[in-house]
């Protein structure tokens, strides 16, 4: 068998030809499209490129111009700075003066503790004092009385103790008459007469000394075997004395001012000043003797009977508890401490509780 003949093959055929030329031709249309667009970009660039040179070089304009002004020199600058220059000048004088002044401070405060360190030592060394004769009473209201004279060494507390002093008014007074001794001394307006002294005495001065005289119809010394003796207020025993006989009292009897005033004016050593505790005006005078009752109108007679007794320039002053039923002497006892540079006290009827 004769075998086939083997067909040549073309390397450049038709179709071939074909698949080359269209490729190129996509490549090259590619090219071109891609090229146009590059080409538009790159003028966009530039434009955007121009514009940020432009506003760069009005910036620095800008700033050129604002460096110009301020190198110029300006005469409001120089000015402020010349005040500010004087104000600090001031006020480094101000701290130079107010560091010299702190320096002097410490001194004197260094002088002050030596000096309070040396009174220290020597407070040690002094002799201590003697406690208060009897404490005070009411001490957070040590200034209720103020006002009362309690003037000069010598004070004299002119006590009235007179049955009037067991109650508050005339029937509750007569009323007690018939209570039982112990029960009288009770009486809440008598206690509070003797509270009254107990603090007087309590505050007067460290050098005083005071005398106790007690008036009803007749006028007696606190203590007898004392009569013509003033008590001094450092004088311990003498004051506990005093004042634990005051508590023994019982008032009682009619009130004659007059002859208390007159047992004023005959004392071996007149007082310096007088405190007299009283309700009322008095009811009975010698002067004027009377055998019933006394009216208002007698017992301001009384009153100025007895006031002619009192020595000269000696203050009185007046701590009332007033009786119910006695309208006149508020106004008489007023006028007494007038006349005499004294004063007139009337406590409350519930002191010293409240």
């Amino acid at each position: 068998m004769l075998r086939n003949k083997r067909r040549e093959v073309e390397l450049f055929s038709l179709s071939f030809m074909d698949c080359i030329c269209c490729g190129f031709g996509a490549v090259l249309l590619i090219f071109i499209l891609t090229t146009g667009q590059k080409i538009d970009f790159s003028q966009q660039n530039l434009e955007d490129l121009r514009e940020r040179v432009r506003l760069m070089e009005l910036m620095i304009t800008a700033e050129r111009q604002e460096l110009q002004r301020l190198a110029r020199p300006s005469p409001v600058t120089e000015a402020d700075l010349a005040r500010l220059r004087e104000q600090n000048d001031a006020s480094q004088k101000k701290v130079t003066l107010e560091k010299e002044q702190l320096m002097l401070l410490l001194t004197q405060m260094s002088l002050l503790q030596k000096e309070v360190a040396r009174l220290l030592a020597e407070q040690k060394n002094l002799p201590k004092e003697d406690e208060q004769p009897i404490p005070i009473p009411e001490i957070d209201r040590r200034q209720y009385l103020t006002g009362v004279k309690l003037e000069g060494n010598r004070v004299l507390f002119l006590v009235r103790a007179s049955g009037s002093m067991l109650g508050e008014s005339l029937d509750d007074a007569i009323a007690r008459l018939d209570d039982p001794d112990f029960k009288k001394r009770e009486a809440p307006k008598w206690q509070r007469v003797v509270k009254s002294i107990d603090w007087m005495v309590a505050n007067l001065g460290a050098e005083a000394s005071f005398q106790i005289l007690l008036f009803n119809e007749e006028t007696t010394p606190l203590l007898p075997n004392r009569r013509d003796d003033w008590i001094a207020r450092s004088d311990r025993q003498g004051v506990k004395e005093a004042l634990t006989r005051l508590r023994q009292i019982v008032p009682q009897g009619s009130a004659n001012l007059e002859r208390a005033f007159s047992a004023v004016r005959y004392m071996d050593q007149l007082p310096d000043s007088v405190v007299l505790l009283t309700d009322g005006l008095p009811t009975t005078s010698d002067s004027a003797p009377n055998t019933g009752d006394a009216d208002d109108d007698a017992r301001i007679r009384y009153f100025r009977l007895a006031q002619r007794q009192l020595p000269s320039r000696i203050p009185v002053s007046t701590i009332l508890f007033p009786t119910t039923g006695d309208p006149g002497a508020p106004g008489l006892y007023w006028e007494l401490a007038g006349a005499t540079h004294g004063a007139l006290v009337s406590p409350s009827a519930s002191w010293p509780d409240t």
